[in-house]
């Protein structure tokens, strides 16, 4: 056990509510208890969820029933793309390494289109709606949200960042400033299933339980992601309520399941799009800054973004070897978005990361945190509650620092606990 990044982690807990109440609109009436209340759950759900065996057990249940979910996926994948979805190759195959034989395209976007319809499908059935007014409900005793903030935070593991505000859509207009920043800051903690399906495919060579690593991450930033929310932008506590009624735009089973899969086409389009634009983005910026004079290894925009970020990684407790490439990693999550970063992640020569660095970075990039999150939500947001627009666009960058907050607790909480346990 090395005392001193367990040091520095607890250095970066208090660094980390420190920027918190900086950023409040309520410094001296900062709500103490509502903080400590959001890092005693992210604490308590971590040590529940990570190092309890019974529990671990059945996370490593919920993975196995996910990688059969991947596996048919890419069956159904193989049935259109051929060997280009992993199949059987008519040529000898790369042989740097199962990491850089990975067709994106083919191999790992396909689980999104599955995931999608299976939840609308299970969305139609009642078993989805079911779990997210139980949740809801639980989220209203333990942190005193209002019914349609509960539905949205609830369902946004499963569905997504705009995805869940939509069911409450014609509830939006009505609430506060703080409860709309709280969906904001929780929606940009979290990752949705389907991303975490796509992304712990993708980290599967290096990352052993990759998926079952992104859902317990969300898990436990959603409790912090609320209470930090409510600490920065204060709301009052809500009054009892009957629960929501959750309705079902569906008419039959097969209409669930077409209507998830066109849904899906258009996130797997964007997500593809996306990629394409950053990854090049990168590399022309790279380019760029290998034109200025240098001596040894040319500037990189991984290389700013590491010396950037690398105080925030110290924070973390991660180690004094790994923080350049951690630094590096959170810097690209945060311009560009997780799927980048993860991708940065994958493409690291083997042993660059000691095991409790990686284990840190899986965690603490588990989110939408990002500048394009920003966008989308004040769009997204904006259109479903044209009167909240002002608001939205105000405290978009609050929501974004906000929600990086959270998932480096996440990180820094899960590298403690794997030191103090090892």
């Amino acid at each position: 056990m090395d005392v001193g990044e367990l040091l520095r982690g607890l250095l970066g807990i208090g660094a980390f509510i420190a920027i918190a109440w900086a950023l409040s609109e309520s410094r001296r009436d900062f709500p103490v208890r509502t903080v400590a209340l959001g890092l005693a759950w992210q604490v308590g759900l971590a040590v529940l969820l990570t190092q309890i065996p019974a529990v671990t057990a059945f996370f490593g249940l919920v993975a196995h029933a996910v990688d059969r979910v991947q596996s048919s996926a890419l069956i159904g994948a193989g049935f259109v793309f051929g060997y280009l979805s992993g199949g059987p190759q008519p040529f000898a195959p790369n042989p740097s390494g199962a990491a850089s034989s990975l067709i994106f395209a083919f191999q790992a976007l396909p689980a999104v289109l599955l995931v999608s319809a299976l939840a609308a499908l299970f969305w139609h059935w009642g078993i989805l709606r079911v779990i997210v007014r139980g949740a809801a409900w639980l989220f209203g005793r333990l942190f005193g949200v209002s019914g349609p903030v509960g539905v949205s935070t609830s369902s946004c593991i499963f569905l997504g960042m705009i995805e869940a505000p939509m069911l409450v859509r014609p509830l939006l207009a009505r609430l506060s400033r703080g409860e709309i920043f709280i969906i904001m800051v929780d929606g940009m903690s979290v990752i949705a299933g389907s991303m975490m399906i796509l992304l712990g495919a993708m980290l599967a060579p290096i990352v052993p339980g990759a998926f079952t690593q992104l859902l317990i991450a969300s898990l436990i930033s959603t409790p912090m992601a609320i209470c930090l929310a409510r600490a920065i932008v204060p709301s009052p506590a809500a009054a009892a309520h009957a629960p929501l009624t959750l309705e079902n735009p569906y008419r039959s089973s097969l209409d669930a399941i077409s209507h998830g899969t066109f849904v899906a086409i258009r996130m797997a389009a964007a997500i593809a799009a996306l990629l394409i634009v950053f990854v090049g983005l990168i590399a022309l910026v790279d380019q760029c800054l290998g034109l200025l004079p240098h001596s040894g290894t040319p500037l990189t925009l991984g290389a700013v973004f590491g010396v950037l970020f690398a105080p925030l990684a110290w924070l973390m407790g991660v180690p004094m070897t790994d923080l350049q490439a951690v630094g590096s990693l959170l810097g690209t999550k945060v311009a560009i978005n997780e799927v980048v970063a993860y991708s940065q992640l994958l493409a690291l020569e083997p042993g660059t990361l000691s095991p409790k660095g990686l284990l840190i970075v899986t965690f603490a990039l588990c989110s939408f945190g990002n500048l394009g999150s920003v966008a989308i939500l004040i769009g997204a947001l904006g259109t479903m509650a044209p009167e909240k627009s002002a608001e939205v666009v105000q405290l978009g960058p609050k929501a974004l620092v906000a929600a990086t907050l959270t998932t480096c607790m996440t990180g820094t909480i899960v590298g403690m606990l794997s030191s103090l346990f090892s």
